[in-house]
């Protein structure tokens, strides 16, 4: 399993004209350089469009594309009603102010990683019954707080802000046009990212399975990893 950082993130250069193209450009470049003829790819929450645009762009390379817990495209019109307000405040701020989120995410990072066990506490507050009780797990939160220490990509405040804001704008690229097989895994309780747009994706993409998970939410791949992974490879 291979993990590449999107630009701007981990050890990943920040790349100020980044595309959902342009990271399916990167990735089949770094499948070449791996000697992989062929491969699966995962895309998780911000990751999901990543992942369809690798569906879009390097199909003939794929043996399967799971998108889980992902966005839709802004033009499906889904509305933010349900979503955490967190989240409502950062897609507002990214239309009207994005300047002035970037300080504040970043505000938020280097807080994270001074104390990383109030913020997994905090999130284990404010999420949804579901994503509480995952996240709530001595073994996930371990692995967060053990994550939140590691050292901050200079960037990764200006990285996140981007991915919101590729999410809002036109993709470069219609779902309707992908021609493999894709597998949409959503939970019903999500709201991080509205269910609303896991139901989107899997009625435009024409060759497409939905996943709808009752009772679960945004951190569903911790329980599921095995079965999408087989969605990915078989």
């Amino acid at each position: 399993m291979i993990v590449p950082d999107r630009p701007g993130y981990g050890h990943s250069t920040y790349d100020p004209n980044r595309s959902f193209a342009s990271w399916a450009e990167d990735v089949g470049q770094l499948a070449d350089q791996l000697g992989l003829e062929e491969f699966g790819v995962l895309g998780v929450s911000s990751g999901g469009p990543n992942a369809a645009a690798c569906a879009r762009f390097i199909g003939d390379r794929l043996t399967g594309c799971a998108i889980v817990s992902g966005p839709a495209p802004s033009d499906a019109g889904i509305a933010p009603d349900g979503m955490l307000p967190a989240n409502r405040v950062a897609h507002r701020l990214c239309r009207v102010a994005p300047g002035l989120l970037v300080p504040l995410m970043a505000l938020g990072l280097r807080r994270g990683r001074r104390a990383p066990e109030e913020m997994v506490s905090w999130m284990v507050r404010s999420l949804p019954s579901p994503d509480a009780a995952v996240l709530g797990r001595p073994e996930v939160r371990d692995l967060m707080v053990s994550n939140a220490r590691r050292p901050l990509a200079a960037t990764a405040a200006r990285a996140a802000v981007q991915d919101f804001r590729l999410e809002l704008r036109p993709w470069g690229f219609r779902l309707e046009d992908i021609k493999i097989q894709v597998h949409v895994w959503h939970g019903d309780t999500d709201r991080n990212v509205l269910v609303a747009n896991g139901a989107y994706q899997a009625r435009t993409i024409p060759n497409s399975t939905l996943h709808l998970l009752a009772g679960e939410g945004h951190a569903l791949f911790h329980d599921h990893f095995d079965q999408i992974l087989d969605n990915v490879i078989s």
